[in-house]
This record gives structure tokens, sequence and C-alpha cells, in this order.
């Protein structure tokens, strides 16, 4: 069985320069998914740039294709029930995210697309500034978030936020930005399929 320690293994392997940022964030997202039990985990981070406020996705993890999927990074993020959720509690709990208050405006372009029921999302903190968050997904059928999964996801990150900072500011141009300014929200969709630099930029262009 997994365990929170294997969080701790990949940072340390980070830290001593066994793992680079990218195969980081490769075994981070696929020990979350492990230890959640979920379909699909990711990492975003808060960004400023030149388009605004953003949330970036570091890596998403598919368990349907047991690898690191393509994924846009989710510009202008401020307003919109889903980020007045996630700055007011901290997270977004959504079993039934087709319908929930909080995600179903991704419903139509991002949960049907991807055959996606459940999301929940958890904030993680650097020194105590909300650095980024934590992305799970359920693919096939509605999963129930227990409270477990939830304090599971708040221990991941606070064991692992100081080496997704270094991974993160190693791996990011934009210096990471931890509050939001008003505009509209849009959750960009990552398809479960590996992506060249060539279908990357034409997946861009149609978001």
């Amino acid at each position: 069985m997994p365990d929170v320690r294997d969080i701790q293994e990949i940072c340390g392997r980070l830290d001593r320069g066994e793992i680079d940022r990218d195969l980081f964030f490769e075994q981070l997202t696929r020990a979350v998914s492990d230890l959640i039990g979920c379909t699909r985990a990711g990492v975003w981070i808060f960004l400023d740039t030149a388009e605004g406020r953003a949330l970036r996705c570091m890596a998403m993890y598919d368990r349907r294709v047991d690898r690191i999927v393509g994924a846009t990074d989710m510009l202008n993020a401020a307003a919109g029930p889903y980020f007045e959720t996630l700055v007011a509690d901290g997270c977004v709990v959504a079993s039934d995210a087709r319908y929930h208050p909080a995600t179903s405006v991704f419903r139509d372009d991002y949960l049907v697309p991807l055959d996606l029921h459940s999301v929940l999302d958890v904030c993680f903190s650097v020194n105590g500034v909300p650095f980024g968050t934590f992305s799970c997904e359920q693919a096939g059928a509605p999963l129930v978030w227990s409270q477990r999964q939830i304090q599971m996801l708040r221990q991941i990150g606070s064991r692992a936020s100081l080496a997704l900072l270094n991974a993160a500011n190693a791996h990011t141009d934009t210096q990471p930005a931890a509050l939001w300014e008003p505009s509209s929200p849009n959750r960009l969709l990552t398809m479960p399929a590996p992506l060249d630099p060539d279908e990357d930029d034409a997946h861009r262009g149609t978001t």
C-alpha cells in the first residue's frame, strides 16, 4: 500500500539531485493518485502572467493511460463559483462535479469529454502563503470524497510544499502568485493522450 512517506522519499530524490523536476512531478502525481485512489491527479500553481493571474498545471497523471497527459494553463483564474469556493474554503469538494455549483461550469468543455464525474481540489501553502492546488479527478462514476482523502491531500501538501516551490521555480519563468483578481474562470481541457510540441500548440489554440 502507498504511504505518505513515499511523498517524502520523492521529495528527497529531488533534493539530492537523483531525479529532475519533470520526473519529480511525474512521480509525485502518480503517488497522489495511488494514495487518494482517483483516476487522475494533478499539481497546479498560481502565477502572475502577462495576461493576468493564472493557474498553471505542472503535471497531470491519468491512470487510464498510465502516464502524464497534456494540459493547458488556466488563464484569468479569479472569478466564478469555483475560485470563490477555492479561496473561501481552501478546497473544492465536488462528488457530483457536473452538477456541483462550484464545478458545473466545466461540465460541457471539460468533465463530459473526459468522462469525469468527481473533482477534489485542495490548496497547499509555502510559508503560510497559498501557492497551488492538488487536483484529484474520478472518471466513470461519481466518487464521494471522504474526510480522510481531503486530509491526506493536505498532509501531502504540507510535506511536499518546499520541494514543489523549488521544482516550480526551476520549471517556470513566471513568479508564483498567491492571490486572484476578477476575471472569467476557464478550466481548460487536459486530454488523456500524449502530445508532441506541434500537437500541444494546436491544442492551446483551440481553448
